[in-house]
């Protein structure tokens, strides 16, 4: 039996991907199931268009995982019988005034020569893709590979699909895993609040919270939270004010097939505290303004904040302990865990299969941090 602690959209996509090479799976989550950072995400699969130079080393995997979500969306939807939302609209970078406009040109140069299909436009371009964007936008880049999908549709749909395995997939949420419990540097089960639950296998999956479970190293997997607060609006349904995602720098707009518009995420390194504040939503509504004024009169539907799971360079931490056998980590996603999604949960996979993580994850294994 293998236990996953975590059950976002990570720990769903792998525990799906384990049944189905006959894997017994436990997923244990410390609330209900995908209600943190997989929940407040904004469903964009485009990480690598603000990529820079020195982070180069992730543009592989982010390209893999983007070319495996159209197999992955077809699959979801076939069989859990629910649609997630996958949108091919593509992705639009805009700058309105000159630093954010060099700093998109270094960002184009750098994806240009790594053979990404971007183009560059002028802002009168891009108001002919989007008549509701204001004259402050100066320029820009299109990426038509960019795309995005309802996070939350994913969740769902997962959740449905390991519920239709029920003799293989067992759910135990508001469940807090609060040690790793090994003899002899071997995993042999963990200990929540209420029971001890044997295993000889456990999968980490739990983002933000990882080194709060005691005995996992804070040196080999050092995750600490980056809070980012989001607001919806709803766009009217005779109208759509915008088809791509928009994306400014601090600032992205997303739109849904339901007419919602998700605006976000501020980056605040604010521990734990996941409270909403009103310089947060205040200047993501502000910048927002700026390039699309006919927000102004859209009706607020919600707002939320969540708690990304960022490592030091800001990359996933992928793989087996090294110093504990039979634990695996699958966590530190950044703002990438829907994106990174298809691709972690077939490594995690393969490595069940054959024993070892794919060469792509060698600058992601755990306890590169330590000198």
């Amino acid at each position: 039996m293998v236990l996953i602690i975590g059950g976002g959209i990570i720990g769903l996509s792998i525990a799906w991907r384990l049944v189905g090479i006959g894997k017994k799976v436990v997923v244990i989550d410390k609330k209900n199931l995908g209600k943190e950072a997989s929940w407040a995400a904004a469903g964009m699969l485009s990480g690598r268009l603000d990529l820079k130079p020195s982070e180069k080393q992730l543009l592989p995997i982010f390209e893999k995982s983007q070319y495996a979500w159209p197999k992955f969306a077809r699959e979801l939807e076939n069989k859990s019988g629910k649609c997630i939302g996958y949108r091919k609209e593509g992705t639009l970078m805009i700058a309105c005034d000159i630093n954010e406009e060099q700093k998109l040109r270094n960002n184009y140069n750098f994806l240009k020569n790594n053979k990404v299909n971007v183009s560059w436009l002028s802002g009168n371009k891009i108001r002919e893709k989007e008549p509701y964007v204001s004259n402050n936008v100066l320029s820009g880049f299109f990426s038509p590979e960019d795309h995005h999908v309802n996070n939350r549709y994913i969740l769902d749909a997962l959740i449905t699909i390991l519920k239709k395995n029920k003799n293989s997939c067992i759910f135990k949420e508001n469940t807090e895993v609060k040690k790793i419990i090994t003899d002899k540097d071997q995993v042999i089960g963990v200990k929540t609040r209420n029971e001890t639950i044997k295993t000889k296998e456990i999968i980490v999956c739990s983002g933000a919270w990882t080194n709060r479970i005691k005995n996992i190293e804070i040196k080999e997997v050092p995750i600490r939270p980056v809070k980012g607060q989001m607001v919806c609006l709803k766009m009217p349904k005779s109208s759509s004010l915008l088809k791509h995602i928009l994306w400014r720098e601090n600032v992205y707009l997303v739109p849904r097939d339901n007419f919602d518009l998700i605006i976000g995420a501020t980056e605040e390194e604010m521990g734990f505290d996941k409270s909403l504040t009103a310089g947060g939503i205040y200047n993501l509504l502000k910048i927002a303004r700026e390039v699309l004024p006919a927000i102004e009169d859209l009706s607020i539907v919600e707002s939320w904040s969540g708690l990304r799971p960022a490592t030091r360079d800001e990359a996933p931490i992928i793989g087996p302990s090294k110093k504990i056998k039979g634990l695996i980590y699958a966590t530190g996603h950044h703002r990438n865990g829907i994106l990174l999604a298809p691709l972690t949960s077939n490594v995690i996979k393969n490595y069940y299969l054959n024993g070892k993580i794919e060469d792509d994850f060698n600058n992601f294994k755990p306890g590169r941090f330590v000198i």
